[in-house]
């Protein structure tokens, strides 16, 4: 039987997994899990030498990784991108429309085509102002008009922005040039030190989703020594613009667009107050939401609520033109109204760095599956809720980053997951029980 052994990156993507367990490197639970003993899960951790295929893959299976994105590259299968289907890493749509973009997707075609521009493109702007569904739209843009062979799509989730900060617990929960590039190898499905060679050989359109919350300058660095053809979009809160990256900010929608979407939403949800609103009060939403398309879904959601706009108004005039300020009196209003398996959800779902399937909300989010339906309706009515599709089709559910920063933050609950929520967690991800039985 083969043997394998971890790289350096891939002990620092298990090391993520298990702290986010809460389990020691060296758990009991961890052996019981993987049915291997502790002596073998030291090996894993020294590197020193091989151990068996099969353990290290249940070792892996343990914390819910893939054993090849964990495995040192001589140990992977060989092959090749132009020998294997070229599967689809771009997230699906979280509108149900998006309205206005398209002066914007064109403007960055032109950039990421125009050999005279610089190869690193940086898309900022506030939370909720649609920065990853626009660069979904130019990664869909540029296969469907042949610009790129493929998009390679990064998203950056394991930590949180505070303010200017990148707020995580060590060092290595945030995302780095090695771990970057171990994501690329991935989705390239050849070793890290390969990645470069295919950047140069194909031109792939790499983006970088949410990279406030990565170690961006490293990445950076690294980046403008791997592409030419290939080119990089990153979206970011944070303005970063070094002379090797185009900036490129990300406005609000502009007022016809605003009313456009407001009344398109109208009409889909039913909603009078919104139908039925004048001129002037649209215009006082367009300029104090400034035009982000988060603050005006909530907003939607809001009047499908209240069935009024006077109490939304008077919040938006309170916010000053601060966005973020009125998200979160429309976070607050939700969470009084949604009822306790609504809450529950949004308590789970804070805590995935990813979407889940609603299976696993029922069976582990503390959520009787009878309730499951008409909370997940609640939640997309008060546009909390997003779903999406994963590469391989399945739908999943997800939340807007701030959503989930906002409830894991403690914004409205300090909710915490116990031991024995954990323990819950890893027992349906890993579909084996506590005594190591397979159910």
């Amino acid at each position: 039987m083969s043997s394998v052994k971890a790289s350096t990156e891939g002990l620092e993507i298990v090391d993520r997994a298990r702290k986010m367990r809460k389990w020691d490197k060296y758990a009991s639970i961890w052996c019981e899990q993987a049915q291997v003993s502790q002596t073998t899960l030291k090996r894993f951790w020294q590197r020193q030498t091989p151990i068996r295929r099969d353990n290290f893959e249940a070792i892996c299976q343990a914390i819910a990784l893939d054993w090849q994105d964990v495995a040192a590259p001589e140990y992977l299968p060989i092959a090749t991108p132009k020998n294997l289907p070229k599967l689809n890493y771009i997230p699906d749509k979280r509108c149900r429309k998006v309205w206005g973009r398209d002066r914007l997707i064109q403007e960055v075609l032109n950039a990421l085509t125009d050999p005279q521009e610089l190869s690193i493109l940086s898309l900022s702007g506030p939370g909720g102002y649609g920065k990853t569904e626009a660069a979904r739209q130019i990664a869909r843009a540029t296969l469907k008009r042949h610009l790129f062979a493929n998009v390679l799509w990064v998203t950056a989730r394991q930590t949180e922005l505070v303010g200017d900060r990148i707020s995580a617990e060590t060092d290595s929960d945030i995302l780095d040039s090695r771990q970057f590039l171990h994501q690329l190898a991935i989705q390239l499905n050849c070793p890290s030190d390969r990645v470069r060679q295919h950047l140069r050989e194909e031109k792939y359109l790499i983006i970088l989703d949410n990279a406030e919350t990565a170690d961006v300058d490293s990445i950076l660095a690294k980046l403008t020594k791997i592409l030419n053809p290939s080119r990089a979009l990153l979206t970011s809160r944070l303005q970063t613009n070094p002379p090797y990256v185009k900036l490129l900010p990300i406005q609000g929608l502009e007022e016809h667009w605003c009313c456009e979407l407001l009344r398109d939403e109208a009409n889909y949800q039913n909603i009078p107050a919104l139908l039925e609103a004048d001129r002037e009060q649209l215009h006082t939403i367009y300029e104090l939401s400034c035009g982000a398309p988060l603050a005006l879904h909530f907003i939607v959601g809001r009047v499908l609520h209240d069935r009024t706009l006077d109490p939304v108004l008077e919040e938006l005039k309170q916010a000053k033109g601060r966005v973020e300020t009125f998200y979160k009196f429309c976070l607050n209003t939700a969470w009084q109204q949604i009822n306790p398996s609504s809450r529950n959800i949004l308590r789970y779902m804070g805590q995935m760095d990813a979407g889940i399937l609603g299976e696993e909300i029922s069976q582990v989010g503390k959520v009787e599956e009878t309730n499951l339906p008409s909370a997940l309706t609640e939640l997309r009515r008060w546009y909390l809720l997003e779903n999406q599709k994963d590469c391989l089709g399945n739908w999943r559910y997800s939340l807007h980053p701030w959503v989930r920063n906002s409830i894991r933050s403690n914004l409205v609950d300090r909710w915490q997951p116990s031991l024995k929520d954990i323990e819950n967690i890893a027992k349906y991800k890993f579909n084996i029980d506590l005594d190591g039985d397979i159910i």
